[in-house]
């Protein structure tokens, strides 16, 4: 098995002489090249590209890839939920001046036309993050190649500074940067519990969740969507590729009848961004109206708070265990143990000792060797 690091990894002339399993972990898309590295690495094999078989780690993908073999493996949103539960959050759903919320560190193409986009409709009751030095909005010089709309590019190049005051983590050591900061030392779970929850989301009816997918179909859920749920908010997701329809797919209640998510699959991204604020304006617009319908979905929020902390995407881990071909099978079970400081490492054992039993096959140790063997997580790229 091969493990790739997406954010970091380029392609930089390998050749794969026999078919392969490649664990693609994070978002993959390269915003600067404009292209999937993962693509190059598969099209110069020398063997045929159709052998090989692509891990994410995340709930969907329906861009250039998906003509090779998939697995979605949602593992890091498994480990995500499983350190808000070890959290041991308490919530409080009651007290929600704010109409929406949104939390930008990385200054992404699509959460600039954030904030663009909230000064161009003028909404200003929100609370929010944004650990930036200033508050001009610098023009998204490549994101014009994706639109001809002279709207679109009149708020493009025309809103140069956001009225969103900046903020001040104040949360322990971290790196700042002119556009956000960089904090390795504090999970995102206590990050959330110690600030996040009383100053962003709590406080809030609607997120508008910017995950870091914005160029390519796929949906990439991560802390940010968790931080909504544990918030008690309706999700709208800004950017990204049917995030809802993912959600929705493990169980989660997006809200269908409040949120109109028919945003989600237009096929240009710029588009997907626009119409989540314009055609859900007549809430983000509209606290008296939107508080009342967030004190009438408590027990929703409730259910998706609970899915969330039964580790339902664990369980969809275990699912894609299932179904798995024999090869893949043992991939993933070397990927489970060793991910995020071996956190799942006695669950997977457990599960695959009664999945074992139950074929007749051989104890896991004596099957797949320990575990922890196998190629530790290279964040330099390919391993």
């Amino acid at each position: 098995m091969i493990e790739i690091h997406g954010p970091t990894y380029k392609y930089a002339g390998e050749i794969l002489d026999k078919p392969e399993i490649i664990f693609v972990n994070d978002h993959h898309y390269d915003d600067v090249d404009h292209c999937f590295h993962v693509k190059k690495l598969l099209e110069n094999s020398t063997c045929n590209p159709q052998l090989h078989t692509l891990v994410f780690d995340h709930v969907n993908h329906e861009d250039e890839l998906k003509e090779y073999n998939c697995v979605h493996f949602p593992i890091f949103l498994a480990s995500e939920s499983q350190e808000f539960f070890d959290a041991d959050i308490e919530t409080n759903w009651n007290q929600k001046p704010n109409t929406f919320n949104f939390m930008i560190n990385k200054p992404r193409f699509h959460r600039i036309f954030l904030l663009q986009l909230i000064e161009h409709f003028q909404l200003t009751n929100y609370s929010h993050s944004l650990p930036w030095r200033t508050t001009d909005v610098f023009v998204n010089r490549r994101i014009k190649n994706f639109t001809d709309n002279p709207l679109f590019l009149n708020i493009i190049n025309g809103i140069t500074k956001t009225s969103a005051p900046v903020t001040d983590y104040n949360f322990g050591p971290e790196e700042k940067l002119d556009y956000g900061i960089k904090n390795g030392n504090f999970k995102n779970a206590e990050t959330y519990k110690h600030l996040l929850k009383t100053t962003v989301f709590e406080p809030s009816c609607i997120s508008i969740i910017a995950e870091p997918i914005f160029f390519e179909k796929e949906a990439l859920v991560t802390e940010k969507t968790i931080m909504a749920l544990y918030g008690g908010t309706f999700p709208i997701w800004f950017g990204g590729w049917k995030c809802a329809e993912s959600m929705r797919y493990l169980g989660f209640d997006v809200f269908d009848d409040i949120i109109d998510h028919s945003y989600e699959d237009l096929q240009n991204p710029i588009e997907r961004c626009y119409y989540a604020i314009e055609r859900n304006l007549h809430l983000l617009s509209d606290y008296n109206k939107t508080k009342e319908l967030s004190d009438q979905n408590h027990s929703r929020f409730q259910h998706n708070l609970d899915l969330l902390r039964s580790n339902v995407c664990l369980k969809e881990c275990f699912a894609q265990l299932d179904k798995s071909t024999p090869e893949v099978r043992t991939a993933l079970l070397k990927i489970m143990p060793q991910f995020r400081h071996r956190m799942f490492e006695k669950d997977f054992k457990e599960v695959v000792a009664i999945y074992n039993n139950a074929k007749g096959k051989k104890p896991f140790e004596k099957e797949l060797g320990n575990p922890a063997d196998g190629n530790e997580y290279n964040k330099n790229g390919l391993v």
